[in-house]
C-alpha cells in the first residue's frame, strides 16, 4: 500500500528517531543534583540518575563507544529537534549540537566540530559516539573499571525557544489540500519535503504526529466520503503487509466525517494510530504516534483523542486562529542542501535546485547548475594568480562577440576571504552567466561555481542564497586528503604526449589538456574532446585517394544531421599532408544548438585512408584553438608499414 505518504525514507527516519530516542525520564534528580549516566560496554541496562534501565546495548566500532541517543534525553532532558537530509539537533542548555547521519563532521553552536564517529542508524535506532557528544553538552566523562559515567549539572533553557513560532495560531493546515487541525501551544512543526505532507512533535518529543495527503487515490470528482468499512479494510490490509499487529480498529460515522482507525504495534514494539479519511477528491492519512502508549487504551487519553478528533477535510481561509502550510510547503525546495562531508562542504540550495546523490553537484531543469571542486595548491600560488589564469582561459577559449568579463572582487564567503568572478559566455544559443568563487589556504583550493541562464530573473538572489549559506572546513580536506589534482585553468596547455598506432602506421602529438577516454589506437577510431568541441582520426580501406573523397563526400552529404543542421560543404582543397597527396574540406552548421565548424583532411598510404576532422563551436573557435590544431596537424606522421 504504497500510498501511505508516511512510508518514506524521511518520515520513517523522523518516526525511529522520535520513539527510539525519546523517553519519558523517571527518577529525574533534583534541580540541585548532578545528573549522571553510567554505560557499560556490551551491557543491555544503564544507571540513569540512581535507577537502572534497559537500554540498547552499546558496541565498539573502530575503537569507538557508540550508545543510542536516546540515552542523553533519558538521563539529562537534553532536546533532540528533527531537520531534513538525516540531519539532528541535540540541544543542551545553551549547547547546540547538530549531526548528520553518516557524517563525522557536526557543528557546535555553528562552529565546526568533528565527532570520533559519524551517527549511524543500526537497527531503527539512532547510535552516536557517546564520548563526542557528552562532550558536546559539556558533561564530563570518566572510566572507571570499565564503566563509563557521564556527569553534567541540569541546563535551564528557555521553554519558548522549542516551542513553534505559530503566535496567536490554534490551528494548522493546508488551504491548497484543504485540511485542518489543532495546534496545541507545545507542538511543532517540522517540515516536509512536499506539500503533501506536514510532520509535527511536541516540544518534549513525546508524540509524533503527520497529516499526509494522497491527491490521485480518490478519483477526482469525488467530493463524497468513502464507506468507512472500506477504509477499514485497507488499514488492516496495510498493517498485515506490513507486519504490523492490529491491537485496536473500528469504522466511524459521524456528523463531522467518516473514517477508519487502526492501533497498531510494529516488531519494534511501537504503537500508533492511523486515521484515513477521504473527500475533496483526496484521501487524507492522519498519523500519531506515541513513545509513553503501552497500551492501546492509552490513545482514550482525552488530550489525544481532541487533537485527532480535531481534524476535518476542510480550510477556513477566513480564520485567523489557522496557520497555513500551503506557503510554506511550497517554499520547502529553499531548505535544500548539498552536502559532501569528506569534503567539508556544506550549502543550502535555491528552491528550484536538486543535489546529486553521492556528487557535490546540484542542477535546476532550466539548465542551472552548482558545482563545489577541490583541488591541491601549484606550489607559491595565489588567488590572484588563479584568477589570472580563470581569465585569460575564457579568453583564450572564446571569442570576443561570445564571451563577457563582468569583473571580480574579493569578499568574506564562509568564514574566509575569497575571490568571486563573474562572466558571462554564449555557445551560440543563448548567454549564461557564471559566478566562481575561488578559496585557497594551506595548500589546497575550493572552487564553487553556479552557472545559469543570463536572462533567470532571481540569478543574483539564487547566488547569495548559496554564499550565504556555504560552510568550508579546510581541516577536514587536510585530514582526508594528501595530494590532490590541480585545478583544470591551472594546467600547463604547453604539454603534449605523443600516440601511436602500429596496426595503422601513425603518430601524433596532441596536447595534454585534452580528454582522450578510453582510445584503442589500434582501432579504426580515436577521439579527443577539447573546450567547445571534439578532434578525432578515422581510418578505412579504399583503392585510391580520389575514391575515398567521393565516398566520404557521399556520405557526409547524405548525413541526417547536415541535412538538419544546413550544412554548408567546401569544394575541397588538394594539397600535401604528411608527404602525401591529401585533401582539405571546411564545413559550417549554421543551424546547430551551437552553430560551429567542421574541418576534415584525407589523405591514403597503401590501402588504408585517414580522415583527420575537427569539429568546433564558432563561439570556441578562436585563434588560440585554431593554433593548437595546427601544431597537432604539423605533428601527425605517417610510419612505416
Amino acid at each position: 500500500m504504497s500510498k501511505w505518504l508516511r512510508i518514506t525514507a524521511s518520515s520513517l527516519l523522523a518516526i525511529m528517531l522520535v520513539l527510539t530516542t525519546v523517553y519519558a525520564t523517571t527518577g529525574t534528580a533534583s534541580a540541585a543534583a548532578l545528573l549522571e549516566l553510567k554505560i557499560k560496554k556490551g551491557s543491555t541496562s544503564a544507571t540513569i540518575n540512581g535507577q537502572k534501565q534497559s537500554i540498547v546495548k552499546p558496541y565498539e566500532s573502530n575503537g569507538i563507544t557508540m550508545v543510542q541517543l536516546g540515552l542523553f534525553t533519558r538521563a539529562f532532558k537534553a532536546q533532540v529537534k528533527l531537520q531534513e537530509n538525516d540531519s539532528i539537533k541535540l540541544v543542551y542548555g545553551k549547547r547546540t549540537l547538530s549531526m548528520t547521519i553518516g557524517s563525522k563532521k557536526a557543528y557546535l553552536n555553528g562552529s565546526t566540530f568533528t565527532l570520533d564517529a559519524a551517527p549511524v542508524m543500526k537497527s531503527g535506532i539512532l547510535m552516536v559516539p557517546v564520548r563526542s557528544v557528552a562532550k558536546s553538552i559539556g558533561a564530563k566523562f570518566k572510566v572507571v573499571s570499565g564503566q563509563m559515567i557521564i556527569t553534567a549539572a541540569p541546563a535551564t533553557t528557555d521553554s519558548s525557544k522549542d516551542k513553534s513560532s505559530h503566535a496567536g495560531k490554534t490551528k494548522v493546515g493546508n488551504s491548497k489540500y484543504q485540511w485542518s487541525i489543532n495546534y496545541p501551544s507545545d507542538l511543532m512543526y517540522l517540515g516536509s519535503q512536499s506539500s503533501e505532507s506536514a510532520t509535527f512533535m511536541d516540544s518534549e518529543g513525546n508524540y509524533y504526529l503527520q497529516i499526509s495527503v494522497d491527491p490521485e487515490i480518490a478519483s477526482a470528482d469525488e467530493a463524497n466520503e468513502s464507506d468507512p468499512q472500506d477504509l477499514l479494510d485497507d488499514l488492516v490490509l496495510y498493517a498485515q503487509d506490513a507486519g504490523e499487529m492490529v491491537v485496536d480498529q473500528k469504522a466511524v460515522s459521524s456528523s463531522k466525517g467518516n473514517y477508519a482507525y487502526i492501533i497498531s504495534k510494529n516488531s519494534d514494539g511501537i504503537l500508533s494510530e492511523t486515521r484515513i479519511y477521504t473527500g475533496n477528491g483526496h484521501t487524507y492519512y492522519v498519523f500519531y504516534a506515541n513513545s509513553e502508549a503501552s497500551s492501546y487504551k492509552d490513545f482514550a487519553d482525552k488530550k489525544v483523542t481532541s487533537l485527532l478528533n480535531s481534524f476535518q477535510t476542510s480550510f477556513n481561509s477566513g480564520d485567523k486562529a489557522i496557520e497555513d502550510l500551503a506557503s510554506k510547503a511550497d517554499s520547502a525546495g529553499s531548505e535544500n542542501t548539498l552536502e559532501a562531508s569528506e569534503y567539508g562542504v556544506y550549502m543550502e540550495l535555491p528552491s528550484d535546485f536538486t543535489a546529486s546523490e553521492d556528487t557535490t553537484d546540484a542542477s535546476a531543469k532550466d539548465g542551472s547548475y552548482v558545482s563545489v571542486n577541490v583541488y591541491s595548491a601549484p606550489s607559491g600560488s595565489t588567488l590572484a594568480d588563479w584568477l589570472q589564469k580563470i581569465q585569460g582561459w575564457f579568453a583564450d577559449n572564446f571569442n570576443s562577440d561570445a564571451y563577457r568579463d563582468l569583473g571580480s572582487e574579493q569578499k568574506e564567503i564562509a568564514g574566509q576571504t575569497a575571490t568571486v568572478n563573474k562572466l558571462e559566455y554564449n555557445f551560440g544559443d543563448a548567454w549564461t552567466t557564471e559566478y566562481e568563487v575561488l578559496f585557497q589556504k594551506n595548500g589546497y583550493r575550493y572552487y564553487v561555481e553556479y552557472s545559469t541562464p543570463s536572462d533567470k530573473a532571481s540569478k543574483d538572489a539564487d547566488f547569495k542564497v548559496i554564499t550565504d549559506s556555504l560552510e568550508l572546513d579546510f581541516p577536514t580536506l587536510e585530514e582526508n586528503f594528501g595530494s590532490l589534482p590541480i585545478d583544470y585553468y591551472s594546467q600547463d596547455r604547453s604539454k603534449v604526449t605523443t600516440h601511436t598506432s602500429k596496426l595503422n602506421h601513425y603518430s601524433v602529438q596532441v596536447p595534454r589538456h585534452w580528454t582522450s577516454t578510453d582510445n584503442d589506437y589500434e582501432s579504426s577510431y580515436v577521439y579527443f574532446s577539447h573546450t567547445g568541441g571534439s578532434f578525432n582520426i578515422s581510418t578505412k580501406t579504399t583503392s585510391s585517394l580520389e575514391k575515398a573523397v567521393t565516398q566520404w563526400k557521399a556520405t557526409f552529404e547524405g548525413s541526417g544531421d547536415n541535412n538538419i543542421y544546413g550544412v554548408e560543404l567546401s569544394e575541397g582543397t588538394p594539397t600535401t599532408f604528411a608527404g602525401v597527396p591529401a585533401y582539405t574540406f571546411t564545413a559550417n552548421y549554421p543551424d546547430a544548438t551551437h552553430p560551429y565548424t567542421g574541418t576534415y583532411t584525407l589523405f591514403t598510404q597503401g590501402k588504408i585512408t585517414y580522415i583527420l576532422s575537427d569539429e568546433v563551436n564558432n563561439a570556441n573557435n578562436t585563434p588560440v584553438h585554431q593554433a593548437e590544431l595546427a601544431k597537432v596537424l604539423a605533428s601527425f606522421q605517417l610510419t612505416a608499414n
